[in-house]
């Protein structure tokens, strides 16, 4: 295996080349040969990038979704696909994971994650980007085939049991300040 990088097979423009003042984080993780291995198996891993919603409604209410078995909950979105852009992707993944409609407004943040094992590393980059909902209706069918969601909800703040409840809070306090 070689040296993976950020080369998966999503085509996104990075957003930091069009907005220079999106919040920036990154995280790197040393991993043991196999799960390196199963990192770079991950559909994350492999399109490179990845999209999270930071959806607020009228009432200053944020969207999250919870899956089985998690202890957090999460501002919806996932894995960019081949052809789309990260608000097309955006769009897809906060329909199948809540089943709102939304309409991207700009990225907020980029958080880089990066693994590596002995010398070699993979990454992705996942974009926090700021939408508004055409409702605040959630679908009655929440995830998709091989992603389950078991709820979905409109918060006034974000539950002590976020994922990256550091990152979360700080784009959501960006898109409540415009």
């Amino acid at each position: 295996m070689s040296d993976l990088g950020f080369g998966g097979y999503a085509d996104v423009t990075d957003p930091r080349t069009r907005y220079d003042d999106l919040i920036e984080d990154r995280s790197e993780e040393q991993l043991d040969r196999e799960s390196f291995v199963e990192a770079c198996e991950m559909e994350a891993f492999r399109s490179g990038w990845v999209g999270a919603g930071v959806v607020v409604d009228d009432a200053d209410r944020v969207l999250l979704v919870h899956e089985p078995g998690a202890d957090h909950w999460l501002l919806p979105g996932g894995t960019i696909q081949r052809g789309e852009t990260l608000a097309g992707g955006l769009r897809r993944e906060i329909d199948e994971e809540a089943g709102v409609d939304v309409t991207p407004v700009r990225p907020h943040a980029v958080a880089e994650h990066v693994v590596r094992h002995d010398g070699e590393w993979t990454g992705f980059a996942v974009g926090l980007i700021e939408a508004r909902p055409e409702s605040t209706e959630l679908g009655t069918d929440l995830g998709v085939d091989d992603e389950e969601i078991d709820d979905a909800g409109w918060f006034e703040s974000l539950p002590t049991r976020t994922f990256q409840r550091d990152l979360a809070t700080r784009a959501l306090e960006r898109v409540r300040a415009e």
